[in-house]
């Protein structure tokens, strides 16, 4: 109700800094938080439906120099003589092409140079007498077509040197070296071992074992030449193409919501291989189940078992997951791979043409539906109830979920759903964090403002509902009932000296007549002295709000005995003479002002307008008309068929000059309907109408009559007598319509 201003300006304000983050996340990747969800999620979708392989199988085998291997035969890097045996071997079995995963960047140690640098001299004629390695890798590889490696990021372990480009690469649409990734490092194959090469290409890039890989490069850019992926090199050799072309996506104009520039395709010139690829020229990995993949132990290889699978028309790809140390990365699906595995599943993966993409306008519509739906959210959790804010917010995510999940499965599109159901669920928290605290402060003020003021069953619903408590002023039809105790400062000089016994008389008081307002779902909205004012329909609504304040003020007559039994034998206690309490009551209905009135720093619930003061006056003068109640004219309109009520008087102000009835209230409809009532009722007529035509005697004469009947009140014709006798010496004058001038109220 009455939060401070910098605590309204944070519950804007912080729901909206975190949706500016998640844009900027969205847009710079800060901290890689943008790929990380979306990774969590790309990679979920593989694990639920990973890639199906074609009818005709595996397109590559996965030869590992594993733990097995490196125990039998020893550990990675191997002299060339036995890795050209290895190769002779896969070339016997069938294979295509041999793809070396690994660089071999080190000089083969049983090399005649190699052994001189190890023992210092070698025997006379001795080089001449030792074979090659060379020349035995070469004779390895004659028939069969070798695809040699080198690893983007590793430093190299000799005097830098570019690694051999075989094939041309064609740049369509722009130049790929603007998107794709560069290195300064790279560790390439030794250039002897390069030479006879029919294919060279880059590994995964040098990162930390156990890192998950999601893409690798198809186009590697290292010293301003770009060179290809040797899976695609493998591919080329296999099929034959003659080389590369770029596919460059630009927008014309610079601009454009529907495209993301970058490259979008890699195309092996002479096949009908084309490599769709994300924007930075990456292959975004897709694996197969486990029996998608060929896998076998290089020892098998070497040994000549029997159980191993065909290689016939297949690309070799030989790798080393243990080289003294496990050399394995994460992948999407979870299952730890070396990098020639994983090289292999995109080698099957580019073969049967089954790619993950991100369509140009992916970024754009992520970043459209985190704004949009992080405002809708923002609203909710202001305009709604927490669990209605939370449930539209759980239906936007599962909308982007879903739709999410429709692209991937169609059509195989990367939509990313997590950085804007994360972000909807922090807005949603902090806006509902924000708006808890802001209700906690509401409440904690209309606890403060009505704790006493309104019910038990008022207040457990103001609570639950603040906005029912409308902060700033409201007009709205208020009945004001203004109670006040006739008679207490005749008595009170004799409690002044006990200040206890003086409170334990008001609130002997105040407590049954506060009841009973609270009882009828009025408010108490304050207690001044000896008078209570109470207020019903503000701040809720109260049907027959006039009703219920005027059966409230019967019930207080009533209830006064109560006090007077009490007081009356606190006298007798004392020898004092007993002074009987009564009440003086007020009470008016109309249009009023609500709402917190004071100052800003201790705002306070109030009413204010003409049915509060006119009921305050009404009170303060009820003893010169005798009756406990008096009613004003706008209460009267609203329960006047329903109670019996008798016309006093004509009150005029300065708001409303021609005057305003007043009139007594005598009790329930029970007593409106006894015949004694209605007699007295005419007989005030009668009183009136002589009255305000200025007929005095006439006007005395029925005063006369009226004393006589049942119900009589003998204060109020004393009072009009005197009135009647000031203006037989001081005429009103001949439009005087029988107004008493209240003054101001």
């Amino acid at each position: 109700m009455n939060p401070t201003p910098t605590f309204r300006r944070l519950s804007a304000l912080l729901p909206g800094l975190v949706l500016v983050l998640a844009l900027l996340v969205s847009i710079y990747d800060m901290g890689g938080a943008g790929s990380y969800l979306r990774n969590l999620v790309f990679d979920g979708y593989q694990q639920i439906l990973p890639r199906t392989p074609s009818a005709g199988g595996p397109h590559a085998v996965y030869v590992d120099i594993d733990a097995e291997t490196s125990s039998r035969f020893g550990a990675w890097p191997w002299p060339q003589k036995r890795l050209a045996t290895l190769l002779e071997a896969l070339e016997k079995e069938g294979a295509r092409t041999i793809l070396l995963d690994m660089p071999v960047s080190e000089p083969d140690p049983t090399s005649p140079g190699e052994l001189r640098k190890l023992w210092g001299f070698l025997p006379e004629g001795l080089d001449s007498r030792l074979p090659k390695s060379a020349d035995q890798l070469e004779n390895a590889v004659k028939d069969a077509r070798l695809v040699a490696s080198f690893t983007p990021g590793l430093p190299s372990l000799h005097p830098p040197r570019k690694p051999r480009l075989v094939a041309p690469l064609d740049m369509t649409g722009g130049d790929p070296r603007h998107y794709v990734p560069q290195f300064g490092d790279w560790r390439p194959t030794l250039p002897q071992i390069e030479a006879i090469a029919d294919g060279i290409g880059a590994t995964i890039p040098a990162q930390e074992a156990g890192e998950t890989v999601h893409s690798i490069p198809a186009l590697t850019e290292i010293d301003g030449t770009l060179y290809p992926s040797n899976a695609l090199e493998a591919l080329r050799v296999s099929r034959g193409a003659t080389g590369y072309r770029s596919i460059v996506s630009e927008p014309a104009n610079g601009l454009s919501f529907d495209l993301e520039p970058g490259v979008s395709h890699v195309e092996l010139a002479g096949t009908d291989l084309d490599v769709v690829t994300l924007k930075d020229g990456s292959l975004r990995l897709y694996f197969g189940k486990a029996d998608s993949r060929l896998a076998v132990p290089a020892w098998k290889i070497l040994t000549g078992a029997s159980d191993i699978p065909s290689f016939e028309d297949r690309i070799a790809v030989v790798g080393v997951s243990v080289n003294g140390k496990r050399l394995l990365y994460g992948t999407p699906i979870g299952i730890p791979m070396a990098s020639g595995e994983i090289m292999a599943n995109a080698i099957d993966q580019i073969a049967d043409g089954v790619f993950l993409t991100r369509p140009g306008w992916a970024t754009t519509a992520e970043q459209a539906f985190i704004f949009l739906a992080g405002v809708l959210v923002i609203v909710a959790v202001t305009q709604l109830r927490f669990r209605w804010s939370l449930a539209f917010t759980l239906i936007l995510i599962g909308g982007a979920a879903y739709g999410s999940w429709y692209a991937f499965d169609m059509h195989r599109w990367l939509i990313d759903p997590a950085l804007a159901s994360v972000t909807l669920l922090i807005v949603w928290l902090t806006g509902g964090l924000m708006t808890r605290l802001h209700t906690e402060d509401q409440i904690r003020f209309l606890e403060t403002q009505f704790g006493n003021r309104l019910s038990e069953a008022g207040l457990a619903k103001v609570k639950a509902h603040p906005k029912l408590i409308r902060s700033e002023g409201q007009l709205r039809d208020v009945t004001s009932v203004v109670v006040g105790l006739r008679g207490f400062n005749v008595i009170s000089d004799r409690y002044l000296e006990d200040p206890a016994a003086y409170a334990d008389i008001l609130n002997r008081f105040f407590s049954p007549m506060t009841k009973i307002v609270l009882e009828r779902n009025g408010m108490v909205d304050r207690n001044v002295g000896d008078t209570l004012y109470a207020i019903w329909n503000a701040p809720l609504d109260a049907p027959n709000h006039a009703s219920k304040g005027c059966d409230a003020a019967l019930r207080m007559v009533e209830n006064l005995e109560a006090l007077n039994e009490f007081l009356e034998e606190d006298a007798r206690r004392q020898h004092l003479s007993h002074v009987p309490l009564s009440l003086s009551i007020g009470i008016d209905t109309g249009p009023a002002i609500t709402g917190n009135l004071g100052a800003i720093q201790r705002f306070d619930y109030g009413v204010m307008g003409e049915p509060v003061g006119f009921a305050a006056y009404l009170q303060k003068n009820a003893r010169h008309f005798g009756p406990a109640i008096i009613v004003g004219e706008g209460s009267q309109k609203a329960v006047g068929d329903r109670y019996a009520l008798l016309e006093i008087d004509l009150v005029s102000t300065p708001r409303h000059p021609e005057g305003r009835r007043v009139f007594a209230l005598l009790g329930d409809p029970i007593m409106r309907a006894n015949p004694k009532f209605r007699a007295l009722q005419e007989a005030h007529a009668l009183i009136f109408a002589a009255y305000r035509n200025q007929r005095w005697n006439e006007a005395k004469a029925a005063i006369a009559e009226c004393r006589k009947l049942n119900g009589a009140i003998p204060t109020l014709y004393d009072f009009y007598e005197s009135r009647i006798a000031y203006y037989q010496e001081n005429p009103p004058g001949d439009n005087w319509n029988g107004a008493w001038f209240a003054g101001r109220i």
